[in-house]
């Protein structure tokens, strides 16, 4: 993707906003969670997707979605991917890494199994978390998502975080997901047999 300097200023206020609003904070937060169902889905599609996605697949998340640049596309904690996106009509370059659950403020439930995808600065400190609890249920897939903010920051922020995760869940499970999975392997593969698979799709990938 092609990325202007106006796109980069508002990147590096959106930036600048959050690190302010956590200095103000002191260490406090503030947070909000929403659940999803997804019926006929499973997990393992998930896990699968969230290791290999690619920008053409990120597209189809979200209508605000504008692009994805990978910056280390490894399995498993440590991965970095830049996700750019509008937010309250502003451009965001959020650079999001995968991290253990166990730096989230709030513990993961026991029967869920936890992605931590925590937005982070230039240095790699946390801005702010979002905690995706993933469960097996018994019509389907449950996905809990759950934002930790700043405590100072505006609840106008917040509720646009919150709209857009109602509207992304079903534009990544219902579309991304299947998508990357039948144009990588050619059909849609049995989900039990997705995890041996692991990394496949390249961080270049379109």
């Amino acid at each position: 993707m092609e990325i202007s300097v106006s796109d980069w200023l508002q990147a590096a206020d959106h930036e600048v906003e959050l690190r302010r609003w956590r200095e103000q904070s002191g260490g406090k937060t503030k947070h909000f969670s929403v659940e999803h169902h997804f019926p006929h889905t499973s997990p393992e599609m998930v896990f699968w997707y969230l290791t290999n996605f690619d920008r053409e697949s990120y597209l189809m998340w979200h209508p605000a979605h504008i692009g994805l640049q990978w910056e280390d596309k490894v399995a498993g904690p440590g991965a970095i991917h830049i996700a750019w996106e509008k937010v309250l009509g502003k451009l965001a370059a959020y650079r999001i890494r995968l991290d253990t659950p166990d730096v989230s403020p709030i513990p993961p439930k026991e029967t869920s199994i936890a992605v931590m995808l925590n937005v982070i600065d230039t240095e790699g400190e946390i801005l702010f978390y979002i905690l995706n609890e993933i469960e097996q249920v018994a019509e389907g897939m449950k996905i809990t998502c759950t934002f930790i903010f700043p405590e100072a920051a505006p609840e106008e922020f917040i509720e646009a975080h919150r709209q857009h995760n109602i509207e992304e869940l079903q534009g990544l499970v219902n579309k991304a997901v299947p998508y990357l999975i039948q144009k990588t392997f050619g059909y849609m593969i049995e989900p039990g047999k997705l995890a041996a698979y692991g990394l496949i799709v390249p961080a270049d990938a379109s």
